[in-house]
């Protein structure tokens, strides 16, 4: 009887134990429109912003409980903010150079955005970048990115091999839409599925650097940008642009621009641009089944594969 007592005593003093461990208690925490950051961030006691939550450290996710403005915040390891379905998380910045969501990671990490609008009130910098991304994977799905002078979304890989994947968002009214440009020795791949790029001020989406870049864009839209709609000049890029529509860019709907680019195109819509395609350097390469048509100049592609 005696060693059952102690065994129930340990025990009961093992769940005391995990219940007060932060990591254990905080791997999901909350934020709500009139939570306060100086709560736990539990369910019932959210905070109020996503930086006072990123702060208690040990959480794993941080989700929505209402709609609501949560402030900028800055990212340093794997980490899923999802405001859910019904819900809006608001990251609204205004200010020269200012930017909703930074990311520094020194390790690979796992970052996924979900549910999340991001305005900077046509002053705000950036509303995603990456000061340091030392490899790992950007998850962006069903976000709204507007209104900031330079960049919708800055993603620069600073290590080892990493992957952007942006889907069923909309990126408009920013200086470029997405710039992708990894550094010497770096590889991004980028992965675009139903994503709208229009009306910004330069590109829609921009793929340089001195790294190397492979990807594709599909079911997208990316018009009415005030340059170039898709632009590869990075030193490597293999990129494929399918099922899409590439359309009243003032500049051109693609362009290429590098020696060491290839970018190929098919079953997609190029029309209204000032130029449909634009290969001034690498190959611009057709698939044979795309539609051209009420482009200022319609272009050449550099050559034309069979489907097969």
């Amino acid at each position: 009887m005696r060693k059952l007592i102690l065994l129930c005593a340990s025990l009961c003093s093992m769940g005391l134990l995990f219940a007060a461990s932060p990591a254990w208690a905080q791997s999901v925490l909350w934020v709500a429109s009139n939570g306060s950051d100086g709560n736990v961030c539990g369910q019932t006691t959210p905070c109020a912003t996503f930086q006072g939550a990123i702060n208690k450290g040990g959480a794993s996710q941080i989700n929505c409980l209402t709609s609501g403005n949560y402030g900028a915040f800055t990212i340093t390891a794997s980490i899923t903010i999802d405001c859910g379905t019904g819900n809006v998380g608001t990251v609204s910045v205004t200010g020269s150079g200012t930017i909703a969501i930074t990311i520094s990671t020194s390790s690979a990490a796992t970052i996924v955005l979900r549910h999340l609008s991001l305005n900077g009130n046509n002053s705000g910098g950036f509303g995603i970048f990456t000061s340091g991304f030392a490899s790992g994977t950007l998850v962006v799905e069903d976000c709204t990115i507007q209104g900031f002078t330079s960049d919708g979304i800055f993603f620069v890989p600073s290590a080892g091999r990493s992957l952007l994947q942006v889907s069923d968002s909309r990126i408009f009214n920013n200086g470029n839409g997405i710039i992708v440009a990894p550094g010497n020795n770096q590889i991004a791949s980028v992965t675009l599925n139903r994503v709208e790029l229009t009306g910004n001020l330069i590109d829609g989406l921009f793929l340089g650097g001195s790294g190397v870049i492979a990807g594709t864009m599909r079911g997208s839209v990316v018009a009415e940008n005030a340059q170039i709609g898709v632009i590869a000049e990075a030193s490597q890029v293999f990129f494929t642009v399918e099922e899409s529509s590439v359309v009243a860019n003032l500049t051109a709907g693609i362009q290429t621009n590098s020696a060491g680019t290839v970018v190929n195109v098919g079953a997609s819509t190029i029309g209204a641009n000032g130029t449909g395609v634009l290969p001034s350097s690498g190959s611009l390469i057709s698939f044979g089944n795309n539609q051209m048509s009420a482009n200022g100049t319609d272009g050449n592609f550099t050559s034309t594969k069979a489907l097969r």
